[in-house]
């Protein structure tokens, strides 16, 4: 598998460990504990400036409630602004090299 595609598994993988959470959001962003939740399955194989990356993204472009709504309903094709998101922060954390 390619970076690409192991960096958009591990964001559905961090996604999904993100759902459940009652924590209300603060300041336009996730709560704190989707946060938290999300960085924790993202580093397990990531790099935090990517995992960073990808949460600010995710935050940037939907709601908390959006975010979990995709995740719960993502199937094996993830969802297009998914792949975006990945895409930018491979870029940025020059992943591909």
């Amino acid at each position: 598998m390619n970076t690409r595609g192991v960096a958009i598994a591990v964001l559905m993988v961090a996604a999904l460990g993100a759902c459940g959470d009652d924590d209300t959001p603060t300041g336009g962003g996730f709560s704190a504990t989707t946060r938290s939740r999300y960085m924790e399955g993202c580093t397990s194989s990531q790099t935090e400036e990517f995992c960073a990356c990808t949460l600010n993204e995710l935050e940037e472009r939907f709601t908390e409630e959006e975010f979990m709504r995709f995740a719960i309903e993502a199937t094996e094709e993830p969802p297009q602004d998914l792949i975006e998101v990945s895409i930018v922060c491979i870029s940025e954390a020059d992943l591909d090299s």
